[in-house]
């Protein structure tokens, strides 16, 4: 597949159905990671393959508390009565990678986009699908959270950055949305 192709074929889908993406497939598009750039070349981000269903349910749902309290001007995190009341940010996801970067870097935010990205459209060349969701610095900041990220042996000087769901695509492929990109301005 034509690298342009992948970019304009490629969708967010929020809906995935039971199949499991094959460990094979999930292997070959995280050795395209190798190829991403990085900020300084200190490839720091740290990548968690996350299929554990109870972990998915909870962090999917406390992420969905955060932005949810966020957008109401609450910054302390939720009790879990709210966690388990909320909606799965992950949808039905089966595999969520999950992209940790230094909490005193920089860059550490934009390297794992980048490299959430290249997964996305690599994924999209193997027939998998993808929704790459966003603004999770606070994902794990939980008790529980916490201890999540301890046993997947991530230390605390890192937080998440980006998560990206994967899976086959439920129903209909999305269409392309209308974008509203300005023209760019040459100067």
């Amino acid at each position: 597949m034509d690298l342009t192709d992948a970019i304009r074929g490629r969708r967010s889908v929020r809906n995935f159905t039971t199949e499991p993406v094959p460990d094979d497939v999930v292997n070959h598009i995280l050795d395209v990671m190798n190829y991403s750039p990085n900020a300084g070349n200190r490839n720091s981000t740290r990548i968690v393959v996350v299929k554990d269903r109870d972990a998915l349910d909870y962090i999917g749902k406390t992420h969905t508390c955060i932005l949810q309290r966020f957008n109401r001007g609450i910054v302390e995190p939720p009790d879990d009565d709210e966690i388990q009341a909320a909606s799965n940010a992950f949808h039905n996801a089966l595999t969520v990678l999950f992209l940790f970067g230094p909490k005193k870097f920089y860059f550490a935010s934009a390297d794992a986009y980048i490299l959430a990205q290249n997964i996305a459209l690599t994924a999209y060349e193997k027939g998998v699908s993808t929704c790459i969701v966003g603004e999770v610095l606070n994902s794990f900041d939980t008790e529980k959270g916490r201890e999540l990220q301890r046993r997947m042996n991530i230390p605390d000087i890192f937080a998440p950055q980006v998560f990206v769901t994967m899976g086959y695509c439920e129903g209909e492929y999305p269409k392309r949305p209308k974008r509203h990109y300005t023209e760019p301005i040459c100067f």
